[in-house]
């Protein structure tokens, strides 16, 4: 759970850096939750004149933002179209798994 609580915290610290008008579209009891369990002691500096991208933020980090991000902060257009690009990601994933386990080639060499 402290790995948890440390991208609670990176989450939190994140949050907190939004407009205020986004802020508030997050629901308080998932607000809460976060700054419950997220890790006082642990210390994760924003630096705002870089993009989140360039600030060593952990995966689990980015999907917790990316679940806020599609199911609070995206108008129902945006949704659609960060679905379809989900969706394309996912199927490259698929393919290249089909391409590295496919059992015709397994035994060629």
């Amino acid at each position: 759970m402290l790995e948890y609580s440390k991208r609670f915290s990176e989450v939190s610290t994140i949050l907190n850096h939004l407009k205020k008008s986004d802020y508030d579209k997050i629901p308080k009891d998932l607000i809460d939750i976060i700054e419950k369990n997220k890790d006082i002691e642990y210390v994760w500096n924003y630096d705002e004149t870089k993009d989140l991208k360039s600030q060593n933020i952990h995966k689990d980090t980015i999907l917790i933002l990316s679940y806020i991000n599609m199911k609070y902060l995206l108008t129902e257009s945006q949704k659609k179209f960060m679905q379809g690009i989900l969706n394309e990601n996912q199927c490259k994933v698929e393919d290249t798994k089909r391409e590295k386990y496919n059992p015709y080639d397994l035994f060629k060499k």
